[in-house]
C-alpha cells in the first residue's frame, strides 16, 4: 500500500481501535475505540475497493462508508454466529480489522501508482446539509450503541418460576429437584416432595431473580418395581396454593445376580 496514506492509515486504525476495544477494561474508552471500527473504517476500506481510483466526493464518501459499515454489521452477525466462540467483542474486533486490511489490500492494487509530484485532485468540501445529515446519522449510531449497553427495566414483563425433576447420574436411587426463579425481586418458596410412600421432605427456599437451586432425593424402591415421585412448589405469600407441581416414575434398578 506505497503511495496510499489514507489506507495505511486506515489499516493502522483499524488495528488500533481493535485492541483498545477487546483488550481495555474501561467501557468508556472501549466504546470510543469502537465506534470508528464499526461504523466507518469497514465501509471506508470496501468502498476504496469498489471505487477504484475513481474519486468520491466527501459527502458522498461518508454517507456510502457508514451505510456499508452497518450491513457489514449485520453479515457480520450470521457469520460470527457460525463458528463457536460465537458473537463476542473480541471476534467482532477481529473480523472487522480483518476486513478493514483485506478491502484495503484490494483497493490498493486496484488504484493506480500514484506518480511522484503528482497531487490528488482537490475536492469540494461538503455543503452545509450534507455535514448536518452526516452530524444526525452519527449522532443517532452513537446513542444505537450507549442504549444497547445499557439494560432497560421491564416492570410490565411478567416473571416466572421452573421446577424441574430428573434422575441423578450419582445415585441409581434418587432425583434431582430444581428450582429455577426469574421473578422481578427476590421471592420464597416451600418445595415438598414425595418420594413414593415415604414421608415427604420440606425444603424452604429463597431466590433472587435468575438464580437456581438444586435438591438430591433419595428415592426408595416399592415392591412394584416403580416409585411415584410428586415434587410441589408453592411461595410463601399463598402457601396453601400449589404454585408448579412435577411428577415422575423412577423404576427399580435392576441388581445383577
Amino acid at each position: 500500500m506505497r503511495g496510499h496514506r489514507d489506507l495505511r492509515l486506515a489499516c493502522a486504525a483499524a488495528v488500533l481501535c481493535a485492541l483498545v476495544a477487546a483488550l481495555v477494561p474501561l467501557e468508556i474508552v472501549r466504546l470510543i475505540a469502537a465506534l470508528p471500527l464499526a461504523l466507518f473504517l469497514p465501509g471506508y476500506a470496501v468502498v476504496a475497493v469498489a471505487f477504484g481510483s475513481r474519486e468520491l466526493e466527501q459527502e458522498k464518501q461518508l454517507m456510502l462508508s457508514v451505510a456499508v459499515s452497518l450491513m457489514i454489521l449485520v453479515l457480520g452477525t450470521f457469520v460470527l454466529n457460525i463458528f463457536p466462540f460465537g458473537l463476542t467483542t473480541g471476534s467482532w474486533a477481529v473480523l472487522l480489522a480483518v476486513i478493514v486490511i483485506a478491502a484495503c489490500r484490494g483497493a490498493a492494487l486496484r488504484r493506480a501508482r500514484p506518480t511522484a509530484g503528482k497531487k490528488r485532485g482537490s475536492r469540494s468540501r461538503p455543503s452545509l446539509p450534507a455535514v448536518a445529515i452526516g452530524a444526525v446519522a452519527l449522532a443517532i449510531a452513537v446513542a444505537a450503541i450507549a442504549l444497547a449497553q445499557r439494560p432497560l427495566p421491564a416492570d410490565d414483563a411478567v416473571g416466572f418460576t421452573a421446577l424441574w425433576m430428573l434422575p441423578t447420574d450419582s445415585s441409581e436411587d434418587a432425583v434431582a429437584v430444581g428450582v429455577v426463579s426469574n421473578q422481578h425481586h427476590r421471592t420464597s418458596y416451600q418445595l415438598e416432595v414425595s418420594p413414593g410412600k415415604s414421608q415427604s421432605q420440606s425444603y424452604r427456599v429463597q431466590l433472587d431473580p435468575g438464580e437456581e437451586r438444586v435438591f438430591e432425593i433419595d428415592v426408595p424402591s416399592e415392591a412394584d418395581g416403580r416409585t411415584h415421585v410428586v415434587a410441589t412448589l408453592y411461595r410463601t405469600l399463598r402457601p396453601g396454593e400449589p404454585y408448579r407441581r412435577v411428577t415422575s416414575w423412577l423404576p427399580r434398578q435392576k441388581t445383577l445376580p
